[in-house]
């Protein structure tokens, strides 16, 4: 046998024998996704599992199709940026955190400020709130949630219909040329 066929065998062998190490559940069926996401945006959460465990962060964004969370600060990751002379921007790296998956993150209780699982509870008045299954506090709805992402246009365009011809009729039974 050769040397350089011995040299495949013990790349092969060492391949097989490392084991593969997989922070994110992959989502078989979409019927794997949540129904309903108990961390909104702006929430403190902990990472409970992967590498970097035991890091705490506010909630940039969810997406809800990948059950993922962005988390400012945690599982940040370095990225190269070209340059662009056309438009005046020079190379440069630049941090960006990347997603984490929403099963290896917890909320933080407000009053014990340890990671904490949740229920839902209604209150007497009907309202539905969150509920800290380690102090049993409830866990109230981040303000950023208030605002708007996107505000809404104040001004009208020519497609839409101006306050002062909403209430105005504009239809006439008694006029020719209507069937019916």
């Amino acid at each position: 046998m050769s040397n350089g066929a011995s040299l495949g065998k013990m790349r092969l062998l060492k391949k097989l024998m490392t084991p593969k190490v997989s922070y994110k559940p992959q989502l078989s069926s979409p019927n794997a996704l949540p129904k309903k996401f108990s961390i909104l945006r702006g929430d403190t959460v902990e990472v409970i599992n992967g590498p970097c465990t035991g890091e705490r962060g506010i909630v940039s964004s969810v997406l809800r199709k990948n059950a993922r969370l962005i988390i400012e600060g945690v599982n940040v990751r370095s990225r190269k940026l070209k340059s662009n002379p056309a438009r005046g921007l020079s190379a440069k790296v630049q941090d960006k955190a990347v997603s984490v998956h929403y099963s290896n993150v917890n909320l933080v209780c407000p009053v014990m400020d340890k990671p904490t699982r949740i229920s839902r509870k209604y209150l007497e008045d009907g309202t539905k709130v969150r509920v800290s299954k380690l102090s049993g506090a409830i866990i109230p709805r981040p303000l950023i949630l208030s605002e708007r992402r996107r505000p809404q246009r104040t001004e009208l365009t020519e497609k839409e219909t101006k306050e002062e011809d909403v209430f105005e009729v504009t239809y006439d039974p008694e006029r020719k040329g209507i069937k019916g």
